[in-house]
């Protein structure tokens, strides 16, 4: 690589060099001080880190720092660190240095010494001919330490692949998920893309955790376990061992001793025979798309709601209608409701009404079964009535099993109901549960797309087409299905603008003004970002 310094008057050199380590014996030649853990220090000289460093050239050549401070990490990283920069050379390197010099290069830009980690990787790798789980578990390790403090997954084909090879990923998998609840979600993903097909590592492990659960009446399932199952693809267990299958459900009923626990349950049965009915899980590796005949309209636009209705009327109408089927789609209902009285006679009635509002939603919940909505949505107000969704959503430490998540589209637009006047796209980025590792080009994701109705918003449909995925950022994955979708509106504060009550914009009674006026006052705080609920 060739390193370019001259804002700092320092000539151009191509690294790494051989500039010598004795170098470093000099009094006379460190003019830089390196500040590490323990309150230790490591000398060397400016120019010579410069040379091997841009991050380290800015800090001394235009800052015209004399000290750096690297105090994450110990003495001894730091001086292997600018010994390989004096030599050229990674010389000394061992798996205990090996997480702090590689991370030290990635946060200097050393790129030179970060592709020499990666040799040093690959090479530690290969010497392990036999399975050993302490050998394997440095190689997990460490890959899922950069994807989840570097965002890199430049480890994770050797360490995965070896393991594989060594055709030992059913013993790893076993051990490693002794201590499931202390693993991060990245650490979790990565164990289902070690299983890949054979999810029945997973299954079989998670059972015989629960098994041991039932005799010692331990807690109920784990945050983790929940995590594991929600995001493989249980089908390709019932494939592969139907009795194993059916042993993990019945063990999970039998574990389950709430309504909550007993819904997610439900819906993970529910999930699993929606895979076997579509037979097949596209490969990840086709690069064509093959739909399955559906419905693809999105299910919440658009509904009908007598806006004339009072108080009372609507207080018995949102606790009877058939067309209320989650707790957003009740917000929303009072959020257009509200907002339409506002219109009409330019007041709501009162707060207290409102509160008794949300009190009916709150116990519908709980009769209903209605699942909460996703943690990222607290702190977010509805849109006219101002009432934070917190109640409505899992708390941080209910997250993971959450039944839901919130995908963004990656664009965002000024007017909504312009947009939805006319013809358009919507792209977002989304890996469906069961999708673990993906090789596709671009981002696994779906489009959805205005189409006309009868009315004077278009509706959306979700494209399932392969023509339709052309020449864009994103691919598509046949298990994403437009019955699990619920989209919405976010303003440039976050609040929610619902669009499900608009059904009186297919009626022939609706005037431009009318349109014109929702259009100013429900969303008057551009841009918008379409937002989709998603049922995973």
């Amino acid at each position: 690589a060739v390193v370019s310094t001259q804002s700092t008057g320092v000539p151009n050199v191509t690294v790494p060099m051989n500039f010598g380590k004795d170098l470093l014996l000099s009094p006379t030649h460190n003019n830089i001080v390196l500040n590490t853990s323990k309150d230790m220090t490591v000398s060397a000289n400016s120019v010579i880190l410069s040379f091997n460093s841009p991050v380290i050239g800015h800090l001394t050549g235009t800052l015209h720092l004399t000290s750096v401070d690297m105090l994450e990490f110990d003495r001894e990283a730091v001086q292997l660190f600018v010994e390989a920069a004096y030599s050229g050379t990674v010389e000394g390197l061992t798996r205990a240095l090996f997480r702090d010099i590689n991370k030290i290069c990635k946060v200097f830009k050393v790129d030179w010494m970060l592709n020499k980690c990666l040799e040093f990787f690959t090479t530690e790798a290969e010497t392990v001919k036999t399975a050993s789980y302490s050998d394997l578990l440095f190689l997990f390790e460490e890959a899922a330490y950069i994807v989840e403090m570097q965002k890199s997954r430049d480890l994770v084909e050797v360490a995965l692949k070896r393991i594989e090879v060594l055709q030992y990923k059913k013993q790893f998998i076993d051990q490693y998920l002794e201590n499931v609840d202390r693993l991060s979600t990245v650490k979790l993903d990565l164990v289902i893309e070690l299983a890949g097909s054979e999810v029945n590592y997973i299954v079989q492990t998670l059972t015989n955790q629960l098994t041991h659960q039932m005799r010692v009446q331990g807690p109920p399932i784990s945050v983790n376990s929940r995590y594991l199952l929600n995001n493989s693809n249980l089908h390709l267990c019932m494939k592969s061992d139907r009795n194993l299958h059916d042993n993990l459900f019945t063990m999970l009923e039998n574990v389950s001793t709430d309504f909550e626990t007993m819904r997610w349950v439900f819906q993970l049965m529910k999930r699993t025979q929606q895979q076997e009915q579509q037979q097949k899980e596209e490969p990840c590796t086709s690069t064509t798309v093959a739909p399955i005949p559906r419905n693809n309209k999105i299910p919440n636009l658009y509904h009908n709601m007598n806006m004339e209705m009072s108080y009372d009327q609507f207080v018995n109408w949102l606790c009877t209608s058939g067309d209320i089927t989650n707790v957003l789609l009740a917000l929303e209902a009072v959020n257009t409701w509200c907002r339409y009285q506002y219109k009409t006679h330019g007041s709501f009635s009162s707060k207290s009404q409102l509160n008794t509002l949300l009190e009916r939603i709150t116990g519908m919940m709980n009769t209903q079964g209605w699942l909460k909505l996703p943690y990222s949505l607290r702190g977010r107000y509805m849109r006219w009535f101002g009432s934070l969704l917190d109640p409505y959503c899992v708390s941080e430490e209910e997250q993971l099993q959450c039944g839901y998540v919130v995908v963004d589209c990656i664009d965002t637009c000024d007017k909504p109901l312009t947009f939805l006047s006319g013809e358009g796209t919507l792209i977002f980025h989304f890996k469906p549960p069961g999708v673990t590792s993906c090789k596709r080009p671009g981002h696994c994701g779906f489009i959805l797309k205005t189409i006309p109705s009868a009315g004077a918003l278009r509706t959306l449909e979700l494209c399932t087409e392969s023509k339709d995925y052309d020449n864009t950022s994103v691919h598509f994955h046949d298990s994403v299905r437009a019955e699990n979708m619920h989209i919405f509106c976010c303003d440039t504060n976050n609040d929610l603008c619902s669009l499900s009550w608009f059904g009186w914009s297919h009626s022939s009674n609706t005037s431009s003004n009318e349109m014109e006026w929702w259009k100013d006052k429900f969303f008057n705080r551009p841009p918008f970002k379409f937002r989709v609920l998603y049922l995973i």
